[in-house]
């Protein structure tokens, strides 16, 4: 055995001495590696530039752990018995940090609990002291195991002009499932974020439950609906739903890559009857695949949450329909005529008339404006074949939007400004939207802008034309104008928060899937509305 020898330190003396001897008497590193090599001084590790705290050194602190592991089990929808793993708190004290120690599974969740109610409390605080309006979306989901549950989202674009969604709601429903009470649950929702006066609109799915609950809200006196107060009614798209043809575009999509060996299969199956797939089976298959391709792009553009999408919906649904058009004129069969006409009659039950909401949203796109809009729904009920004043609905949807000035210019001056603009970026409808009227004359956004102070940052919007780049962001474009246009960018700020679809809520009943899954069937509803 060695004789121990003693170290005495000096002013001046560094750390050499002492990595020289545990590197040659206990094989050791200078950060007590075994086995490393190299020498040098050892340094404290500081934080990574993109991390809090960037540029200082790194102390360990058990209770900062304990928060991030539970933010990250959030996160992640993993189980609060992942603090407990025994490989977990070995990989960690090995490879990571050795005076990591397992967390038990009720201190993470006391510690999510109070991330969780903290949170909370900041969003309660920020919409009570929010000058803007917030959209909502609202749906009911049951779990595998039966339990009803309520959820509702906030969509708002903030001071920095992004785009944010937030789930203020997910709660379970013991009550009965019905139009009143899902009312109820909304209302007081919107009573604990301090949000009963400053609802932009609220968009639910067609379902019966929630159609009588928005029957509910609007005659709730405790809830007050800037979109009700002109008249706009709601609708959004169904996404996900077996019935809907999206999911039929799918279908045909996989099954025409496969088609050969689908066919060979089939034609196996039936070789005792005769009732083969034939080419002219697939070349149908083709065809409404090709239809409802561009139906399947539109919902995915109307799927967007972190992006503005409700002022795309009148030309994604233009597309639509031109496709249906050209399709039936470019395949004159018995069999494409039938199906392509019941589309169409499909089609005209639900989209005859937008509401007043998606055209203002186009009017507040500079691409478009007010005589854009009255070529494109023109060329829609060409496209159609219905019978449609277009003048009287478009100088509509613009004195609404004017009545909206009047409000908001209440406590907002404009500044008008203009410049020249382009409509490359709307690709093959780019020709309608600069089309001419039959008449000659020009669209009402050419005419003779209100001379109120509250009205002049419309008529100097619609008469001034814009430059758009093929990379053009609405919001982007919206925020760089709001000096120009204060009254209309804070409009645009609340309109293009909205979502065309209830996405949102269909996301949450997803994890919610995912979490409240067999091993996790105990979690509260309490827990649950934290993952």
């Amino acid at each position: 055995m060695k004789k121990p020898k003693s170290y005495k330190w000096q002013k001046n003396d560094g750390t050499g001495t002492m990595s020289r001897h545990l590197r040659s008497e206990h094989g050791l590193g200078p950060e007590g590696e075994e086995g490393s090599s190299g020498g040098g001084q050892a340094q404290l590790h500081g934080y990574a530039s993109d991390m809090p705290g960037a540029g200082m050194p790194f102390v360990y602190n058990r209770d900062r752990m304990i928060s991030e592991l539970g933010r990250f089990i959030i996160a992640d929808e993993l189980p609060y018995s992942f603090g407990e793993s025994v490989n977990y708190e070995y990989f960690n004290r090995v490879a990571l940090q050795p005076q990591y120690r397992r967390v038990p599974r009720n201190t993470l969740k006391r510690r999510t609990q109070q991330s969780y109610y903290a949170y909370r409390g900041y969003l309660m605080e920020m919409f009570r002291t929010y000058d803007g309006r917030v959209s909502l979306t609202s749906d009911t989901w049951t779990s595998t195991y039966g339990e009803p549950f309520v959820c509702v989202t906030a969509h708002w674009i903030d001071n920095d002009w992004l785009l944010q969604k937030r789930i203020i709601c997910f709660e379970a429903m013991e009550e009965a499932h019905n139009g009143f009470n899902i009312k109820s649950r909304i209302v007081s929702c919107c009573k604990n974020f301090h949000l009963v006066d400053k609802i932009f609109s609220i968009s639910l799915d067609n379902a019966t439950a929630n159609t009588s609950a928005m029957q509910f809200l609007k005659e709730d006196p405790s809830i007050k609906l800037v979109l009700d107060e002109y008249g706009l009614r709601k609708k959004v798209i169904a996404l996900d739903t077996p019935t809907r043809w999206n999911s039929t575009y799918k279908l045909l999509h996989d099954a025409i890559a496969y088609r050969d060996v689908l066919t060979d299969m089939y034609n196996e199956s039936r070789a005792t009857d005769g009732q083969f797939i034939t080419n002219d089976h697939w070349s149908l298959a083709k065809i409404v695949h090709d239809v409802l391709e561009t139906f399947d792009n539109a919902t995915h553009i109307f799927s967007y949450v972190y992006e503005p999408n409700i002022h795309t919906v009148i030309l994604e649904c233009i597309k639509i329909i031109c496709t249906i058009k050209q399709t039936s004129l470019a395949n004159p069969g018995v069999a494409v005529k039938r199906l392509l006409d019941n589309m169409k009659v499909k089609w005209c039950a639900y989209f005859t008339e937008f509401p007043p909401i998606y055209a203002i949203a186009a009017i507040l796109d500079p691409g478009v404006k007010l005589e854009g809009l009255t070529n494109l729904l023109t060329f829609y009920y060409q496209q159609l074949d219905v019978q449609f004043d277009v003048p009287y609905y478009v100088n509509n949807c613009k004195r609404i939007l004017e009545r909206l000035c009047e409000e908001y210019g209440a406590v907002i001056q404009p500044q008008p400004v203009g410049s020249s603009m382009g409509a490359s970026r709307f690709g093959i409808l780019g020709p309608v939207l600069k089309k001419s009227r039959p008449d000659g004359s020009g669209s009402s956004s050419s005419s003779s802008s209100s001379s109120s102070s509250s009205n002049i940052g419309v008529g100097e919007y619609l008469t001034y034309q814009f430059e758009t780049e093929e990379n053009f962001h609405i919001i982007e474009w919206w925020k760089n104008h709001s000096s120009k246009f204060p009254v209309l960018a804070r409009i645009a700020k609340d309109i293009l928060a909205i979502p065309a679809s209830t996405i949102a809520s269909e996301s949450a009943f997803s994890a919610g899937r995912r979490v409240l899954d067999e091993k996790r069937s105990r979690l509260s509803s309490e827990s649950i509305e934290m993952c």
